[in-house]
């Protein structure tokens, strides 16, 4: 399973008005659950901001991954998220966050789909073109193709 595989263009939203990380996590939550892959969004939310407790997952560079690995997830999903303005996440630079990439992982997942799924985003993320035009890009199909 890839990138590809897993993010629909349904589940990006561009210029996100929010001022937590909280409600990020929520909004792209709410996206999830329209998509059909979530069959309890509180029990995500819970989960991905659990998962937060334990260490930061704002890499740097402007860019969060939070994930959750749940029950409630029943399939592998992206949701994706360009902010209006920069939220607070605890980040490794200790800078704000403008780029939100979420992933939902089914708890029943066998294997390493979720690792696997990060490690991809993560190799991406190393390179300086590709951040920078991920954050200059402003249609939601250009989002699917630089990061599928």
């Amino acid at each position: 399973m890839n990138v590809a595989e897993v993010l629909d263009i349904e589940q990006i939203v561009m210029d996100l008005d929010v001022s937590t990380k909280e409600d990020v996590i929520e909004s792209l939550a709410v996206k999830l659950a329209e998509k059909g892959v979530l069959s309890d969004k509180h029990s995500y939310i819970e989960a991905v901001l659990d998962r937060e407790q334990h260490a930061t997952t704002g890499v740097g560079n402007g860019i969060a991954i939070p994930h959750g690995k749940s029950p409630v997830v029943t399939e592998a999903a992206i949701a994706f998220a360009k902010l209006k303005s920069p939220v607070e996440w605890q980040s490794l630079d200790e800078q704000p966050v403008s780029i939100v990439i979420m992933l939902a992982i089914p708890d029943s997942e066998k294997g390493d789909t979720h690792l696997r799924l990060l490690s991809e985003i993560a190799v991406k993320l190393m390179d300086d073109d590709f951040v920078e035009a991920l954050k200059e890009e402003t249609r939601p199909v250009d989002i699917v193709t630089l990061l599928g």
